[in-house]
């Protein structure tokens, strides 16, 4: 019976641990033995721990107090030692770089989804990730702009082998009742951690210019993170009422359906979760011409992408898609969501084939 170590650090169970999950139990079901180790801040369980335990899978929490705990390679090591897995999967650049540590040798298949450059810190992290990337025998990019920075970034490109997300990173639970949004609107979503990449400061900088359009307009803030800043001193020198910061939110369906338009200014983006969110909920997106997002959109009439770092270009894309005759509905969302490249089933089977590459150059490079 083939083994996989899934390996993934987060919070939350959000997106990717859904189709972690999903992909999981799929391998499951078709044989595979499958372990879930998840890192996790603080001693509770791992939500997908939990959920992973609930669907028959073997599934531990290791605490992880960070940055990189000696504790936490030392029980992972112990880990893999016990359940002997023909495979590691890591999802995230912690797991990536512990993966790399402890298992030397040993066959890993890496799962990009992108780079923050939130801090020093980060950017660390980041170049640690991309050394442990170089010395796995597969690396999977979550699209083709996110594979071209790998690459530059030294990642040997015969082993980066692009799959993008399927929809099993949506919610599969009924939708909340929309959140109730008194006034006359327009409003607008964000949705996305108040990071530098994000582009939260270029909304706010076009937020002058579309409340003098629509005086009306609410912005609602859905996302982790404490503003810093120039994020943080636009938004006391604001001091709008009609800026609403709610932060993290586990389902955003109540906000993304009671909204007009979803805004999503990135500077860098690999993938755009959000925004494929909003896209299959038939919502109109305003986004930018960055990274995986072109990628992602070119599908999708209700998708308007305008140039990145430009205030002014935000704020009129906001102004069009607003038009009432501009593209919309659940109708464009279901057909945007059910095309075959995001099918959970056709990941999968993807994945499968990588685990076998994977392996089979790890023993011919074995000594």
């Amino acid at each position: 019976m083939p083994s996989v170590l899934l390996l993934r650090s987060s919070r939350h169970l959000g997106g990717i641990e859904r189709q972690l999950l999903d992909h999981a139990r799929r391998m499951q079901r078709a044989g595979w033995q499958v372990t879930l180790c998840c890192l996790m801040r603080g001693e509770e369980e791992h939500p997908l721990a939990a959920a992973a335990r609930v669907c028959g899978l073997m599934a531990f929490t290791v605490a992880d107090p960070g940055p990189l705990n000696l504790a936490v390679l030392r029980e992972l090591r112990a880990l893999i030692r016990e359940v002997r897995p023909d495979l590691l999967h890591s999802l995230d650049y912690r797991t990536d770089v512990a993966a790399w540590l402890v298992a030397r040798g040993m066959p890993r298949l890496v799962e990009s989804h992108g780079h923050t450059r939130e801090s020093r810190g980060m950017a660390l992290w980041n170049l640690l990730d991309l050394r442990a990337m170089r010395r796995a025998e597969v690396v999977v990019a979550v699209s083709t702009a996110w594979e071209t920075r790998l690459a530059a970034g030294g990642v040997p490109p015969h082993r980066i082998h692009v799959i993008g997300n399927s929809r099993a990173i949506l919610p599969s639970e009924p939708a909340p009742s929309p959140r109730p949004l008194l006034s006359p609107g327009p409003h607008l979503l964000y949705a996305a951690r108040l990071s530098p990449e994000k582009g939260i400061d270029l909304l706010l900088a076009a937020w002058p210019r579309l409340r003098s359009l629509y005086p009306e307009a609410h912005l609602w803030v859905l996302g982790e993170g404490v503003p810093r800043g120039k994020v943080a001193r636009m938004l006391d020198q604001m001091r709008d009422d009609q800026i609403h910061r709610l932060g993290y939110q586990p389902d955003i369906r109540p906000w993304l359906h009671a909204c007009d338009v979803v805004v999503a200014p990135s500077r860098q983006e690999a993938w755009g979760m959000t925004v494929f969110e909003a896209l299959c909920a038939g919502k109109p997106v305003v986004t930018t011409r960055v990274g995986g997002l072109p990628e992602l959109c070119r599908p999708a009439p209700h998708a308007h992408l305008v140039r990145p770092e430009s205030a002014v270009a935000l704020a009129e894309g906001v102004r069009c898609v607003l038009d009432p005759e501009f593209p919309r509905g659940p109708k464009l969302g279901r057909a945007f969501c059910n095309r075959p490249r995001f099918a959970p089933a056709h990941r999968h089977r993807q994945f499968l084939a990588l685990y076998d590459l994977a392996v089979d150059r790890s023993a011919k490079s074995a000594p």
